[in-house]
């Protein structure tokens, strides 16, 4: 489990979140393994279990939820506890406070407790401190020291069982990626590379849809969107629901890079496409228009429309690649704010440690 810690300084200035949180690896099928508690009072509460939910957002994927102990510590007087008879429920002076709290400190626990998963294979053979036959302690947690360089080995240790878990070092996602060489592709869909602790094998499809959501997200927020003019506009019919979508949300759609106009009795005029959109610009706008009505426990409308572009335009399984546009997208991937997961949740890489190597051809 992960600590959730006050920041220095901030223990006395109001709402604080402590407790323990599961890593994005550790996760149930339902929201049973959630224990919220108020000033050391077990309470429910739906809103500060959305907040801690929406701290996940992109590390998990839909309809899985994390493991937590949280306890918010708020003054007396910012809380009325006879809501409910119980006092099960309780009711915040400032409720949106509380919930950028818990949110807040979630988050910042998982984005600087998040490395690569590792790939492993075969039982755990004489790990340290466990006896043999006994279930595998989960990755050690301990602070990253500011002044360890970040170039540091992303893995290491003995490997507990299971095909797929995260290893025990603790980076944050932008330092848990190291420089890597691109050395080819697997089944067109996943390409192999040589990090300095081991093989990284990345799949090209939601390491692409990571690039392209970040990329979409910084241009609506920046409102700088590369839009590529169709030579001959395109006349495009959309259903009832597409249509209210797009006269709520035109503005964002136009920001995105669509450039679409009414043309008749539900029949628009498509003009030109966000120029990261791949495929027939039509076709384009209807799925993008569709994903984003179907939602998927995204924060807002805008990361509705950056998942949408990044499903749609993003590199397919079974594309051969060739060097130079594999080493083009781990260098993009590289760079991300959180290149560890696809913006659903799944991972955009694992990784075959150098001990693991050396294990399975018997040299250790």
């Amino acid at each position: 489990m992960i600590d959730v810690e006050v920041e220095d300084g901030r223990a006395d200035e109001g709402p604080a979140a402590t407790g323990l949180i599961s890593p994005p690896s550790l996760h149930r099928a339902n929201r049973s393994y959630v224990s919220l508690f108020v000033n050391r009072r077990w309470i429910q509460s739906r809103s500060l279990g959305f907040a801690l939910e929406q701290a996940y957002h992109g590390l998990l994927m839909e309809r899985r939820y994390p493991i937590a102990v949280l306890n918010i510590s708020v003054k007396m007087d910012d809380l009325d506890v006879n809501v409910h008879p119980a006092k099960t429920e309780v009711r915040f002076k400032s409720e949106s406070q509380v919930f950028g709290v818990v949110q807040h400190a979630v988050r910042g626990a998982l984005i600087a407790h998040s490395p690569v998963p590792e790939l492993r294979h075969g039982a755990r053979r004489d790990a340290p401190g466990a006896a043999r036959g006994s279930a595998p302690a989960f990755w050690p947690v301990r602070p990253l020291a500011r002044s360890e360089p970040s170039s540091a080995s992303p893995h290491h240790g003995d490997e507990p069982n299971g095909a797929l878990s995260l290893g025990p070092a603790l980076l944050p996602p932008s330092e848990a990626l190291p420089a890597l060489r691109v050395l080819g592709q697997v089944q067109s869909t996943y390409i192999v590379a040589e990090g300095p602790d081991g093989m990284y094998l990345i799949d090209q499809h939601a390491a692409h849809e990571r690039v392209v959501f970040e990329k979409v997200r910084d241009d609506i927020e920046s409102k700088v969107t590369e839009v590529q003019t169709l030579l001959a506009p395109e006349t495009v019919a959309l259903n009832a629901a597409q249509q209210e979508l797009l006269a709520s949300q035109h503005e964002l759609v136009s920001r995105v890079g669509f450039q679409v106009e009414p043309f008749g009795d539900q029949t628009y005029l498509l003009r030109g496409v966000p120029a990261l959109a791949d495929g027939a610009p039509g076709q384009a706008l209807l799925e993008v228009l569709d994903s984003m009505l179907e939602g998927g426990g995204f924060e807002s409308w805008e990361e509705r429309a950056a998942y949408s572009i990044a499903c749609h335009g993003a590199i397919r399984a079974g594309k051969t690649l060739s060097h130079e546009e594999m080493t083009a997208l781990t260098r993009q991937l590289e760079a991300c704010r959180q290149p560890n997961t696809c913006p659903h949740g799944r991972p955009t890489m694992v990784h075959l440690s150098a001990t693991s190597l050396e294990r399975e051809f018997g040299r250790r």
